[in-house]
Parts: structure tokens; C-alpha cells; sequence
């Protein structure tokens, strides 16, 4: 018998008196079997929907009990919601300050800033500082007499400040309304917001993604506290600050826009 033998004779008998293990449990203590059918993925969507549009529906009748309104005064009422501005700030990521602005008046590659101009005012091609890294880029609409007031117009997401003043198509004339503030003797600032589509969403050298731009700086800015909608609206309030300093204070200040830019003008203004 060769030492090969008497090894697997001993490996035998050693497997025939270890006892026989118990079967593995089916479930662990305290939980059943998943088995449902189906898109597991959607099924888990739907589920985070209706959590959202319940927390949603009950925010109707329990968000009163955070809002200790004073209306005897402008003074009083702006005292009352302060400590409600600030938690939207922190919730928005609108905590960074902001430095002083300077509005540049710039052209691409040599060419002049003036994108156009008509007999009541010139459009100039600007950006302005906003945070460490972050700047606003858009459109000037300045008044060839003094400004009758100061409007920061904001576009869809998905359009440029050119399309809100007629100089690109891609919208009716009836949304145009930056242009007719202009026309009406209101300087503006139009600042372009970030877009939907997912043209820089990668690296052609690397990988590129469907994800939109939107979307890519929302992932990334959560997990520091900060928020598009509060970048988009950080470079709203530069532009104000800007106004605020142009015009000494003495005049009326507006933010108006609609679909994303309405949510940026009312994020805004409650900020």
C-alpha cells in the first residue's frame, strides 16, 4: 500500500465520523423571503416617490409650526423669519460669502464685448466673480440713458441669455421679457444658468456619460453641504450686490424669471 493510499484511507474515515452539519437557515431570524416580481428598481422608485409626496402632503400642516410670523412692521417681520432664511441657506448650500463684484465686460478672442446694440441700449457680453472658483457669465443690457431700475432676468435652464433677448432662436417673442425691460429703460443682467444636456458630461479621452451637467454637479456638491440651485443662486445675488453698489441703494432691485430661472429668482429672494 503506498503512502497515497493510506492518506485518502485516512481522509475518508476522518469525513465519515465528523457529524453532519446543520442546514443553513433559509431567511435570517426576523425576515421572509423576497419574492416579488418585476422591476426590483422601479418597485424601490416607486416606494421613495410616495415616501416624498407623503412627507409632502403632511408638510401642509406640520411646516406652520416652524414660522413664528410678526407682522407689525417690515422690521419685525424680517426679525421673525431670519432664523427660517437661514436654515433655507444651509438646506440650499447658499452659506459661502461672496466677495465684492466687479461686472467684466469681455469679448472672445479679440473681439469686442458689444454683442449688439439698438437706440435705447447696448447688450455687452459679461462675467462677474461669485465664490472661490465660482463665476457668473451672461449678458448686460444697459440703458443708453440712466436706468429707470436694475432686473436680474433668468431663463429655463435649458436657454441661453441670448434666446430671452431675441438674439438666438429657440423661443417666441412673448418670452423675450428681458428685452423689454431693456427697451423700457431697465438696465439687466442675464445670467446663463447650467444646462441639461450632457455635452461636457465626461471625457472623450476617457468616458463619456448621459448624466446631465446638472445632475453631475448636484452628486458631487451634496456630499459637501452645497446644491446647483445654490450656485445658480449665489450668482443671482452677486449680480445684486453688484446693483446694490452701482446705484448707491437708492433704488428698487428685481429678480424675475420663470421655469428653473422662477425657482432661482424665488430661492432668491428667500434667501
Amino acid at each position: 500500500m503506498t503512502r497515497r493510499d493510506l492518506l485518502q484511507r485516512a481522509c475518508f474515515a476522518f469525513a465519515a465520523l465528523e457529524p453532519a452539519k446543520a442546514a443553513a437557515p433559509e431567511t435570517l431570524p426576523g425576515t421572509q423571503p423576497l419574492d416579488w416580481q418585476g422591476d426590483l428598481s422601479a418597485r424601490m422608485m416607486d416606494g421613495a416617490h410616495k415616501f416624498v409626496e407623503r412627507k409632502i402632503a403632511e408638510s401642509l400642516v406640520t411646516r406652520q409650526r416652524y414660522w413664528k410670523r410678526n407682522l407689525s412692521s417690515p422690521a419685525a417681520y424680517e426679525t421673525s423669519v431670519e432664523s427660517n432664511r437661514i436654515r433655507f441657506r444651509t438646506i440650499a448650500g447658499v452659506v459661502d460669502a461672496r466677495g465684492p463684484v466687479v461686472m467684466e465686460q469681455f469679448g472672445e478672442d479679440g473681439d469686442s464685448p458689444l454683442v449688439a446694440e439698438t437706440e435705447s441700449y447696448r447688450i455687452y457680453q459679461v462675467r462677474w466673480p461669485v465664490l472661490d472658483g465660482v463665476s457668473g457669465e451672461g449678458l448686460l443690457l444697459e440703458p443708453v440713458s440712466p436706468p429707470a431700475g436694475f432686473v436680474v432676468a433668468l431663463p429655463d435652464a435649458d436657454q441661453t441669455p441670448e434666446q430671452l433677448v431675441g438674439l438666438a432662436s429657440g423661443t417666441p417673442p412673448d418670452q423675450h421679457f428681458a428685452r423689454r425691460l431693456a427697451e423700457n429703460g431697465f438696465e439687466v443682467v442675464i445670467p446663463a444658468l447650467v444646462d441639461r444636456s450632457s455635452r461636457w458630461s465626461g471625457h472623450p479621452d476617457i468616458r463619456m456619460t448621459d448624466q446631465p451637467h446638472r445632475e453631475w454637479i448636484y452628486r458631487q456638491a451634496f456630499h459637501m453641504g452645497r446644491h446647483i440651485i445654490g450656485y445658480e443662486v449665489q450668482k443671482v445675488l452677486a449680480a445684486v450686490d453688484w446693483f446694490q453698489r452701482m446705484n448707491g441703494g437708492n433704488r428698487k432691485i428685481g429678480v424675475a424669471g420663470y421655469a428653473e430661472g422662477g425657482l432661482i429668482a424665488l430661492y432668491a429672494a428667500a434667501a
